[in-house]
């Protein structure tokens, strides 16, 4: 059964394309599953951007059984919560959630509802971070693991090249296993198969 269906598209400016390419590609997408596109609402992406889209959207819940979005990441909201009355509200009215990205379809069942929370979930989670990094990045900070000092690492490779285990390297030297590991890999081959 055909059904009809609304797109959302949350435009970036990223590698994913532009908004009309992604409008098409998400077009083409429930087309193929059969269903019938009789609206698309979109907005563009970022921190504090009102969902101009988004609200529009909700108001033309009449007369359509499902929404089609990208991804779960492409709702709009940051807690489960959040998602939680939004599946209320499209529930009141009848109307089921497609994530194409996810292949999770809430029409299918309660299965289905659960999926799609913790798609969300990881989704959100996922962006917060990224927007933490750049804020991060931005402020001048350096993100990951701290830089070994040169003559730490010559000694490390030092003590590698002798015959040095992994473990007790790290502790002589203070380091964590997993650098020792990532020295080890940048020597030379035939001193790191000694190693």
């Amino acid at each position: 059964m055909q059904k009809r269906t609304i797109l959302y598209i949350l435009g970036y400016s990223c590698s994913a394309g532009t908004s009309d390419e992604l409008a098409g590609n998400l077009r083409r997408s429930v087309e193929d599953r059969g269903d019938v596109v009789v609206g698309t609402f979109s907005d563009h992406g970022g921190e504090g951007r009102r969902k101009t889209g988004w609200k529009a959207l909700l108001a033309s819940l009449d007369g359509v059984e499902q929404i089609a979005v990208a991804s779960a990441g492409d709702l709009p909201g940051r807690t489960v919560a959040d998602l939680l009355r939004l599946l209320g509200n499209l529930r009141n009215h009848g109307v089921g959630l497609l994530l194409l990205a996810e292949g999770i379809d809430t029409t299918s069942g309660s299965a289905a509802v659960l999926d799609l929370i913790s798609t969300y979930r990881a989704a959100k989670l996922s962006q917060a971070i990224r927007r933490g990094q750049e804020r991060a990045r931005a402020a001048g900070k350096v993100i990951g693991r701290p830089a070994i000092p040169q003559a730490v690492l010559v000694r490390i490779r030092t003590s590698l090249a002798s015959g040095g285990g992994i473990r007790p390297t790290a502790k002589k030297f203070n380091v964590s296993p997993a650098s020792v590991v990532n020295v080890r890999r940048s020597m030379p081959e035939t001193v790191a198969q000694a190693a």
